[in-house]
């Protein structure tokens, strides 16, 4: 890579590319001027300009307030000037708050990280500063420091910034965590108010409808980026097919793969081979998957599907916002729709992890089947059903066989019929029809009552005047 030096060329090495966000701009290690630097590189046509004055912006605001962040070393054009780099401190023990919570290994540590985090987004708040798009990644920890990172992201609202606005920040920032998270939010409300007594104290039932509410507007434009590439996915559209799949597990097996999914179904790896549906088991780079062809059944069954997402498309998206939620599901790998002309439907293929179990329906009629396994199981579902509660979810199909109880944890299956519902009225129906499926499973079992205990327990929402 080369920038420009008043009227010559000065050469940067990339050595690791750090982020890539698509025609916008990429982060990087490199070796500039014989030392190892970050560089940010802003491409973006047409904004590329104001992305860096932007973050340039932010890095002066908080070095102004003695708030720590990496040095700026120097910004230059590119070669051609239709681009520019920011030059910045390198912190080689540098971690991400992100990259420290993942190698956490106690729930100690990971509360600790969360105080380390709340605190110094209350801090910004007190000096009349806030991150427009809060979370883990735009925080470094380097020698037990902490660190402000992306300045484009810094905006400045006075002295200090206004309760609302505070409090709405810090809920975006408590939404991006699973939900079972939100059991932590009493003490992280604590942690706040010791940093920033500019606020009045913060309300726990006040900030956790402010955290549902941010996390709904979370999954809105989460949903929005799954079938786009991304730093996670990569998406390939053609005359003749449209896939998405997780960088993770490319590899040229897998480019084979996508070529022609319909070869790897083999015969005596099949597990179901119906009109509607057909799915195999399959290995690739010796690891096992569970792959899904959804068929059309009829003329009229392919029209319905030109004019809506794909059943394969829809479960990589379900399956994905449901682990957002910090709800289980074997992880969602891939899908593809081969298409006629790159916009005429035909079918679909959705690759899954593989789970080694037997699903909730086979359990259960297990002779060695406990009471006290029978007790983790309506647990999951109680907390299971309350967050499609919350976030207006239906499954669509809740028969015993698509759930698996594996390793204390409940594995929800089958997500082509999912929804998230924008009406109460919508919801309302749905969920019921819901509700009712699910103890069909266990009439006249001897489980029914447990079941229908928890069943019994929900606050349902109150029925709409249809």
């Amino acid at each position: 890579m080369e920038i420009a030096e008043e009227e010559s060329l000065e050469k940067i090495e990339i050595t690791e590319i750090l982020r890539i966000v698509p025609q916008k701009r990429f982060i990087a290690i490199a070796n500039w001027r014989g030392s190892n630097v970050i560089v940010k590189l802003f491409f973006g046509p047409l904004h590329w300009k104001r992305n860096l004055a932007k973050d340039i912006s932010g890095i002066t605001l908080l070095r102004e307030r003695n708030l720590r962040t990496p040095s700026l070393l120097h910004n230059a054009l590119t070669a051609g000037n239709n681009g520019a780099a920011l030059i910045m401190q390198y912190l080689s023990d540098g971690k991400t708050l992100t990259e420290c919570m993942q190698n956490a290994v106690t729930s100690q540590e990971r509360h600790s990280l969360l105080s380390l985090a709340t605190r110094s987004i209350a801090t910004c708040h007190r000096f009349g500063l806030r991150q427009i798009d809060v979370h883990m990644d735009n925080f470094l920890l380097s020698d037990k420091e902490v660190y402000y990172l992306d300045g484009g992201q810094i905006q400045v609202q006075g002295e200090s910034l206004e309760e609302e606005l505070a409090y709405d920040n810090f809920a975006l920032f408590l939404a991006q965590f699973k939900v079972e998270n939100d059991e932590a939010i009493g003490d992280l409300l604590h942690e706040y108010h010791l940093e920033n007594k500019t606020c009045s104290a913060p309300v726990y039932a006040d900030i956790l409808r402010r955290v549902k509410r941010a996390r709904n507007l979370r999954l809105i434009n989460y949903e929005k980026k799954l079938l786009r590439s991304t730093t996670a996915n990569r998406n390939i559209r053609s005359l003749d097919k449209f896939a998405v799949y997780d960088r993770e597990i490319h590899s040229p097996l897998l480019e084979d793969f996508i070529s022609d999914p319909n070869r790897y179904i083999v015969k005596d790896k099949l597990m179901k081979d119906g009109n509607a549906s057909t799915v195999a088991e399959l290995f690739l780079d010796g690891k096992g998957y569970v792959l899904k062809r959804y068929n059309f059944r009829s003329l009229w069954h392919s029209i319905k599907y030109q004019f809506k997402p794909s059943r394969a498309a829809r479960s990589w998206c379900n399956a994905s916002i449901l682990s957002m939620l910090g709800v289980y599901t074997p992880r969602p790998y891939l899908f593809i729709e081969e298409r006629f002309a790159g916009f005429l439907k035909h079918k679909a293929y959705f690759l899954a992890e593989k789970i080694e179990a037997v699903n909730l329906w086979e359990l259960t009629e297990k002779e060695e089947f406990s009471t006290a396994e029978l007790s983790k199981i309506t647990d999951s579902f109680r907390k299971l059903f309350n967050i499609m509660i919350d976030y207006k979810i239906s499954h669509g199909d809740m028969k015993a066989t698509n759930f698996i109880f594996y390793e204390d944890k409940l594995l929800v299956l089958d997500l082509d019929a999912m929804k998230r519902h924008g009406s109460k009225r919508s919801f309302y129906r749905a969920i019921q029809k819901d509700l009712d499926r699910f103890m069909k499973n266990w009439r006249e079992s001897p489980h029914e009552e447990e079941f229908r205990k928890v069943i019994d327990e929900l606050k349902l929402p109150a029925e709409p005047n249809f």
